[in-house]
């Protein structure tokens, strides 16, 4: 049987190296930052809107193509019990903190719920499914029992886009390999000039997929964007891109997130509750390291501290420091420019937390009574079912829709299964090594 028993989630101790997230402050206060509106009507950017009511207007963008039926009728323990292989074990599980409150799968270096707030920072680190791993398997359900179907946006041999069912944007993409194994960035170090290769062509297909789907859909684009001021082609120099490490889920994946912010997400975005300093990545800093063609000096194993591959590659002017202030202030200005939210679509405007009634006075926003009754974690949620693309077109039962892949891979590393990426495999995993100090030291 599975030696990962019970569900899909379990506790284990290891001595993680985990750089503590950075909130610093940002350089200028979201109590001073305007946000300007549809018609020129402006916002606090320590203020949001709440309360979404534009539904019957709002275009959402359903998925296309056929549904297909799962390629192995179980769930990621039974596949690791049917097919017992160690290098595919390494594949099938996370290591991560699940959230008390809301059950999301959070980075484990992350001291508070980066979708519902909550702290987890005494959460023990636990495994979890890879969901990812789940979709290229074409595994049919998780151990809790609901289907790992995906808002799938394309499909080829060599990458897989989907919707982030988190979305913070009406367009938010995920693009992953879909052949190769590497469980997050660090591992394209081993081998620059063909993980620069991959990662262009991934760029590529998001950017296809974001153009021909989305931007071309004149509705969606005369809604979504300020088109008074903003061409299709100008968007794609703002897509946020970036990678996380340590990730949610341990399948290296591009986070592909074209502005503008939902209000919510760009309110937690001013107060750095996203794109967390020494978490997020940026794309154009792992190219830039890549474009430098000097693979890191040594294996990269699963307890390499990120901590020394920033101070390696900052050595060689490639500096993340100033790469991830660039990418934070840029991302919450391409927000900001995109924006075209209509106020008269919302019933709230949040303000220190509570929900307010609200009033353009001077062409601002002004909050007048706060309703106490209001919960504003609720309205959050349901205000990003209503407004995200994630799972559309929604069943008759109003809930998110899915498929499973055409093309599934064999649950094996090789032909028509996985492949390995250079060096993933050179040093046994953490959890491998946990076992093994289990087994054979008694703890």
């Amino acid at each position: 049987s599975s030696p990962y028993p019970g569900n899909s989630c379990f506790v284990f101790q290891l001595s993680w190296r985990v750089p503590v997230v950075s909130m610093s402050s940002s350089s200028t206060s979201p109590t001073m930052k305007m946000l300007t509106l549809r018609g020129g009507t402006q916002m606090r950017c320590s203020q949001y809107l709440a309360g979404f009511r534009g539904g019957a207007l709002y275009p959402t963008v359903p998925r296309e193509g056929e549904l297909f039926q799962p390629s192995f009728k179980g769930t990621i323990n039974d596949l690791d019990a049917e097919y017992p292989d160690a290098k595919l074990r390494r594949t099938l599980y996370n290591d991560v903190k699940v959230c008390p409150k809301c059950s999301k799968p959070c980075a484990f270096t992350l001291m508070k719920c980066n979708s519902c707030g909550t702290d987890i920072k005494d959460v023990m680190i636990s495994k979890s499914d890879n969901v990812f791993s789940a979709f290229l398997f074409g595994v049919k359900t998780a151990s809790k029992g609901f289907p790992y179907t995906v808002s799938l946006r394309k499909h080829t041999v060599d990458v897989m886009i989907f919707d982030d069912m988190l979305a913070l944007t009406p367009i938010h993409l995920n693009g992953i390999s879909a052949k190769y194994y590497i469980p997050d960035w660090r591992f394209l170090l081993s081998d620059p000039p063909a993980a620069r290769r991959l990662l262009e062509g991934m760029e590529e297909e998001l950017w296809n997929v974001t153009e021909s789907q989305y931007l071309e859909n004149e509705a969606f684009w005369n809604y979504i964007y300020p088109a008074h001021r903003l061409k299709p082609r100008d968007v794609r120099s703002k897509v946020i891109k970036s990678f996380n490490f340590p990730p949610s889920q341990f399948q290296m994946h591009i986070q592909w997130v074209v502005p503008p912010l939902f209000p919510f997400q760009h309110h937690m975005a001013e107060i750095r509750n996203h794109f967390h300093e020494d978490r997020a990545f940026p794309f154009d800093y792992v190219m830039e390291i890549l474009k430098l063609n000097i693979p890191y000096p040594t294996c990269i194993k699963d307890d390499t501290p990120i901590s020394e591959i920033v101070e390696f590659y900052d050595k060689q002017g490639v500096v993340y420091k100033d790469h991830w202030h660039a990418f934070y202030e840029k991302a919450l200005a391409d927000s900001i420019e995109c924006s075209n939210w209509n106020p008269e679509e919302f019933e709230y405007l949040v303000h220190d937390g509570k929900a307010h009634s609200f009033s353009s006075e001077g062409g601002c926003l002004v909050p007048k009574s706060a309703d106490p009754s209001v919960n504003t974690a609720d309205i959050q949620k349901k205000d990003c079912q209503l407004m995200q693309n994630y799972g559309r077109p929604y069943g008759v039962d109003g809930r998110p829709t899915g498929t499973y892949v055409k093309h599934a891979l064999m649950p094996h590393f090789g032909p028509g299964g996985m492949q390995e990426w250079p060096g993933v495999f050179a040093e046994p995993s953490l959890w491998d090594r946990a076992n093994l100090c289990k087994l054979f030291c008694g703890r």
